[in-house]
């Protein structure tokens, strides 16, 4: 991996600021597979809010030029999926395609559970082996249908709880508002805990992706 890990507090000025305003924008979920829905990359709605953002995180990790590097920012709202604690956690994964990736913590008075927890694989581990619904329920629930049909969810909870079983968790860190996680793209992460009292919360954060950075 090429990027450490970094957890890191206070990381906008006004974050109060940041939380209203993001609440205002624009959510959809038209393509890929993950839990809610996000905004645009805030590059096309707040050009200077883009810059200073990604710039702040990328400097997590060292000095680079503007030039060096592009990054995916947006704003993520993710509810629960059932009244059932056991199926809203995150699905163990890489950010593929992202050399480095961040969460940003967006709720005043989270629970503390609602933040990110790392993994490593464990002797279960088969990256070959398939899950027992296949792919199709994956992506029928986390990608753009976002069903939450109770049979669905079913089968995709037993398919969830197999995958995750083959991994270890390595570090939790607590959803604490304006805290920053940042971390290695190849490094196996998931939402520790999204369950929420009831259908209308949500867990609002910003998610990072870097999509190209020169390490020379």
């Amino acid at each position: 991996m090429n990027f450490q890990t970094i957890v890191h507090d206070g990381f906008f000025n006004n974050p109060d600021k940041v939380r209203e305003w993001g609440l205002t924008l624009d959510y959809q979920h038209p393509d890929g597979t993950y839990p809610g829905v996000r905004t645009r990359c805030t590059r096309f709605i707040h050009q200077k809010f883009y810059e200073a953002t990604a710039s702040k995180l990328i400097s997590l990790w060292g000095v680079y030029d503007r030039k060096d590097w592009d990054i995916q920012l947006q704003f993520q709202k993710i509810k629960r999926f059932s009244d059932n604690p056991d199926m809203n956690v995150g699905w163990i994964h890489q950010d593929t395609g992202a050399e480095a990736a961040a969460v940003i913590y967006l709720d005043p008075n989270a629970d503390l559970d609602h933040g990110t927890s790392h993994y490593r694989t464990n002797s279960k581990y088969n990256s070959d082996e398939n899950y027992p619904y296949g792919k199709d329920i994956y992506d029928k629930v986390l990608g753009s249908e976002q069903s939450r049909d109770k049979e669905d969810l079913r089968l995709y909870s037993e398919s969830m709880q197999y995958h995750n079983s083959r991994f270890d968790r390595t570090l939790e860190v607590n959803n604490v508002y304006n805290r920053v996680i940042a971390y290695d793209g190849a490094q196996f992460h998931g939402q520790t805990s999204f369950h929420m009292d009831n259908d209308d919360d949500f867990r609002l954060t910003i998610v990072a992706f870097v999509t190209s950075i020169s390490h020379t």
